[in-house]
């Protein structure tokens, strides 16, 4: 008998296979995917499966392949002209021994979803409570990620069953309940394809990005071999007419469907300008080259997303009026001058991901100047609050921060903090002070 998660419950029922199913609204119990030796959701909700005039589908980023070890996206989509609050459960099982035997794992990539429970190979996903979108009319769609097993193991069958609920509360007839099932098989194996691991914010490595920022997208086989060591951009044979290059060595980066600028690129390490974009929340990441088109990954963009480029793991890239670098002396080495600020100095420091600008200024495009942004930029030393003298974007995708140091504050590293639109940059940041 698997354990059963106490809460709200809607209904008890006793299905076929000799399980007890609790029907919730925070979430269905394991068990209810419609796969091999599961039950669904028709025990409590309706009275006929698949009779209410919707449907329930599954769609993967990787078509009706997968790649193995490799993670791709998920979606579920709900459809019904009479419903308001919606539910799921879905569960992965190798084809040939589907009753017993799961296949791969799956994660949560919002709020609206949450693990079931596992049982031996087998896992299910669910809604959560914010998933069920109480009021919300037509269709809804719920997203995951799925990892396929680690070597090839044939034929994958995805199972779901779906709630499409009147909102009542109360399971009945008008509740409409739907199955489904999507079969993969395994993608031919293509050596050094692009594999991306993490997409991020390109200067704190932050997991938000946002639109017109740096972002650095992590993996292996990003680049050919040929130059697995990195480079960047060649400003004068790869910046035409002022547009920064989307593909250099055959390499090209699309977020939520739209080219992205390369800066640099490695086996490893992409540095992209995220395009321009209006939308929020996750958005798919993909890198092609010579060898193939990446799995997708998720990156969740956001309007603000500050982040400050570092000189090392604890001091931040800030210099002074004279080019002179702050932090300790020798900081850098003999040859670059470095200091520790004194009250009164302005510091420049260098980030990206501060938020919208007045005026706007376009990614993908070569830019010089200093449009401010639009929301305020304050900052503190040592705790104390310290007077930005401006904030914006003075070159593509970079934003710079003018901070007077403010008196008072005790020799040695002081903590610095600096927030925009109600989120803050890194954790560990300090100025040394004299």
């Amino acid at each position: 008998m698997r354990k059963i998660l106490f809460g709200t419950a809607l209904s008890v029922a006793l299905l076929g296979s000799g399980r007890v199913a609790f029907a919730y609204v925070t979430g269905a119990d394991p068990g209810l995917s419609g796969a091999p030796g599961d039950g669904t959701c028709i025990q409590c909700h309706g009275t006929t499966l698949n009779s209410g005039g919707g449907s329930v589908t599954l769609s993967f980023a990787g078509g009706n392949k997968y790649t193995p070890g490799a993670t791709q996206l998920v979606t579920v989509t709900i459809m019904d002209p009479t419903a308001k609050r919606w539910g799921f459960e879905a569960s992965p099982r190798v084809s040939s021994a589907a009753s017993n035997t799961g296949a791969g794992t799956m994660a949560k990539v919002d709020s609206f979803t949450q693990i079931a429970g596992t049982e031996g190979t087998i896992q299910w996903i669910t809604h959560t409570l914010a998933g069920t979108r109480n009021g919300t009319t037509a269709g809804v769609t719920f997203m995951f990620n799925w990892t396929a097993p680690a070597t090839d193991i044939g034929q994958v069958d995805f199972y779901v069953t779906a709630n499409a609920a009147n909102g009542n509360n109360i399971p009945d007839a008008g509740d409409h309940v739907y199955t489904s099932k999507a079969s993969l098989t395994a993608a031919p194996v293509v050596t050094n394809r692009p594999m991306i691991t993490s997409v991020v914010n390109g200067a704190s490595f932050g997991n938000t990005i946002e639109a017109g920022s740096w972002v650095t997208i992590f993996g292996s086989s990003l680049a050919p071999s040929t130059i697995a060591a990195g480079r960047t951009w060649n400003p004068a044979t790869e910046i035409m007419n002022g547009i920064l290059p989307t593909m250099l060595d055959g390499v090209s980066v699309s977020i939520n469907g739209k080219e992205a600028a390369i800066s640099y690129l490695s086996n490893t390490q992409l540095n992209v300008q995220a395009p321009d974009d209006m939308s929020t929340g996750n958005v798919a990441v993909t890198v092609t080259n010579v060898n193939g088109v990446s799995d997708t990954a998720m990156a969740n963009l956001q309007t603000y997303s500050p982040g400050l480029f570092m000189v090392t793991t604890k001091y931040p890239a800030a210099i002074l009026a004279d080019g002179t670098y702050v932090g300790p002396s020798g900081l850098l080495g003999a040859t670059v001058t470095s200091r520790p600020a004194v009250t009164g100095d302005v510091i420049q420091f260098f980030g990206t991901g501060f938020g919208p600008t007045n005026p706007g200024v376009p990614a993908d495009q070569v830019y010089s100047g200093a449009a401010a942004t639009v929301g305020a930029v304050t900052a503190t030393i040592g705790g104390v609050n310290a007077v930005v003298e401006f904030a914006g974007v003075s070159a593509a995708g970079l934003y710079q921060i003018n901070v007077a140091v403010p008196a008072g504050l005790a020799s040695g590293d002081q903590p610095l903090v600096m927030m925009t639109g109600g989120v803050s940059t890194q954790s560990g940041l300090f100025v040394t002070m004299k």
